[in-house]
C-alpha cells in the first residue's frame, strides 16, 4: 500500500466517525421529542478488490450508515392531558396523514403508517391527531358486548359537537358554612352571641302565629343568692374543748360576732368549753347568725338571711385564736346589691297601661327587692303579665298578659350596667308579627354577616325562621 493508499483509509474511517458523530449529535438534540427513536450507526469494513491482481497493494476503506428502527423503549412520563397514550413493549400506533383537504376536512390515501408517538389531542373535528399532525386508527368496540367489531384499523371520529339544550328539573345545591360566624355581635365568652338572637328584636319575630309581646333575657351569669359563712381555720375542736386549752386564747379575752346592725360578744371564763361559745353566739336577740361545728371540728358562723355581712372580732386575739384572724373576719352574703345593683335603683317594667316599678335595696323596707327570690315574687305579681320570672343565673323573662300589649322597660337601673345585668338585651318588644321591623335593622346588622342572615335561635337554643320585610 502506498502512502497515497494509507491517506485515503484514514480519511475514510475519519469520516465514518464523523458520521457517527452526527447521529450521535442528532440523539441528544432529540432527546426531549415525543416518541423519538434514537438513531444507531453501522460500520461496514470495504474489502480491496485490485482487479483480480494479487500483486497490486490496494486500500480497503469503511462504510458508515444509519440504523433508524430499534426495539428500545424510551422513558414514559406521567402527563395530565388525558388523551396522551403510550406503548409499552415493542407495539406501535397506527396513523395516517392526511393526503389533502377538501371542504375543510382531510383526505386520506389509505396508506397505514407506524408510530410511538403518542401525545395525541382531539381536534375540532373530533380525530385524535399528535403533535407531528398523523391522526390515529384503531378498531372499534361495540358499546353493548364490548367486544372488537372487525379487525382493521380505521380512523377514529369522535362525536364532540354540543348536547341540545334541555329544561333544568331538578337543583341540588350544597354550601359549606363557617362553623363560627364572625359577626359584629359575636363574643367567644357569650354563648350563640354570633347569631340571631329572637329575643334581641322588638317585634319578637318568630314564625309562629301571634302571641304576647315577650323581653326573654340570657347571659346573666349571676350567682345563686347565697347567706353569709365564715369558717375558723382552728380544726379539731370539739363541744368539750375548754376554751382556755386552745392555743392563745386566754381568761377575759373576747369574741364578737356581728351582722352589721346587732353585735355580741363573749368573754372567756375559766372553765368555758366550745359548747358555751356556741351558745351565745346562738342565744336569741343576738345577731341574725348561726355558729356550729363543722365536719372538721372548725367554728363555722353562717347569717339566717340573703342581706347581712358578718364580721368576727375581739379583745385579746380571742377570735384570731379559734381561727378568725386578719384576712378571715369578714363574710358576705351573695345578693343582688353585691353583684351590680345599687341601693336605690329602680327597674320600671310598663305593660300596656299597666305600670310597675320595682325599687332594689335592702334598707328594711319589704317593698325593695335585693335577691333573685325577692325579684321573683316582684315579676310573679307585675300587673299587665303573665309568667314573668328569673332564673337561678339572673336572667329575666318579662310576658305580656294581652296580646294586644307592648312592654316597655326604664328606670334608673338603665344607668351604668344597665338590664343587661339579668340578661336584658332590648328595653321594649311587641307582640310577634314574624317580621323585623325598622327599629331592629341595627340589632339584625350587628347579629348577622352583612344582614343576610335569615337563621336565629331563641333562648331555648331551637331554630326559628324569620322572614325579612324592609320598610
Amino acid at each position: 500500500m502506498g502512502i497515497f493508499g494509507a491517506l485515503t483509509t484514514a480519511v475514510t474511517g475519519m469520516r465514518a466517525q464523523s458520521y457517527a458523530l452526527e447521529n450521535i449529535s442528532g440523539n441528544i438534540a432529540n432527546s426531549q421529542t415525543t416518541a423519538y427513536k434514537r438513531v444507531d450507526t453501522t460500520f461496514q469494513d470495504m474489502i480491496a478488490d485490485p482487479d483480480g491482481l494479487p500483486s497490486k497493494q490496494i486500500s480497503g476503506s469503511v462504510s458508515a450508515s444509519s440504523r433508524s428502527t430499534n426495539t428500545i423503549q424510551g422513558d414514559i412520563q406521567a402527563v395530565s392531558i388525558g388523551t396522551f397514550m403510550a406503548v409499552t413493549g415493542q407495539g406501535f400506533f397506527v396513523v395516517q396523514k392526511p393526503s389533502g383537504f377538501s371542504d375543510n376536512q382531510p383526505t386520506f390515501d389509505g396508506i397505514e403508517l407506524y408510530t410511538r408517538r403518542g401525545d395525541f389531542q382531539p381536534n375540532k373535528d373530533g380525530y385524535l391527531v399528535n403533535g407531528a399532525g398523523y391522526y390515529l386508527m384503531g378498531i372499534p368496540v361495540d358499546p353493548t358486548t364490548g367486544n372488537l367489531v372487525g379487525s382493521v384499523p380505521q380512523l377514529l371520529q369522535f362525536d364532540n359537537g354540543f348536547l341540545p339544550a334541555q329544561a333544568t328539573t331538578q337543583l341540588e345545591y350544597k354550601t359549606n358554612l363557617a362553623s363560627y360566624p364572625h359577626t359584629p355581635q359575636h363574643d367567644v365568652n357569650v354563648p350563640r352571641s354570633e347569631l340571631l338572637t329572637a329575643a334581641d328584636f322588638i317585634a319578637n319575630p318568630l314564625a309562629i302565629p301571634p302571641q304576647a309581646a315577650r323581653i326573654i333575657g340570657y347571659g346573666a351569669n349571676l350567682n345563686p343568692d347565697a347567706q353569709a359563712l365564715g369558717t375558723g381555720t382552728v380544726a379539731g375542736l370539739v363541744g368539750g374543748t375548754v376554751l382556755t386549752t386552745i392555743p392563745g386564747l386566754a381568761i377575759g379575752d373576747t369574741i364578737t360576732v356581728s351582722d352589721g346592725v346587732a353585735n355580741h360578744t363573749h368573754i372567756v371564763a375559766g372553765g368555758q368549753t366550745v359548747t358555751d361559745l356556741l351558745n351565745t353566739l346562738n342565744t336569741v336577740g343576738a345577731p341574725a347568725v348561726t355558729a356550729s361545728l363543722d365536719g372538721s371540728g372548725r367554728i363555722q358562723i353562717v347569717s339566717t338571711n340573703y342581706l347581712d355581712t358578718i364580721t368576727m372580732s375581739g379583745l385579746g386575739g380571742g377570735a384570731a385564736d379559734i381561727g378568725f384572724a386578719p384576712g378571715n373576719t369578714t363574710f358576705q352574703p351573695t345578693n343582688l346589691l353585691m353583684q351590680g345593683v345599687s341601693q336605690g335603683q329602680t327597674l320600671i317594667v310598663t305593660i300596656g297601661a299597666a305600670v310597675n316599678t320595682i325599687t332594689f335595696g335592702n334598707a328594711g323596707m319589704p317593698a325593695q327587692v335585693a335577691t333573685l327570690a325577692d325579684l321573683q315574687v316582684k315579676l310573679a305579681a307585675l300587673a299587665g303579665g303573665a309568667g314573668s320570672s328569673v332564673d337561678v343565673d339572673g336572667n329575666v323573662t318579662i310576658i305580656a298578659a294581652s296580646i294586644a300589649d307592648n312592654i316597655t322597660l326604664s328606670g334608673t337601673l338603665s344607668v351604668g350596667n344597665g338590664p343587661k345585668i339579668f340578661g336584658i338585651q332590648t328595653l321594649s318588644a311587641m307582640p310577634s308579627s314574624q317580621t323585623v321591623i325598622a327599629n331592629d335593622v341595627t340589632t339584625f346588622l350587628n347579629q348577622s354577616i352583612g344582614g343576610g342572615a335569615v337563621t336565629a335561635y331563641d333562648v331555648s337554643g331551637a331554630p326559628v325562621n324569620i322572614q325579612m320585610r324592609w320598610a
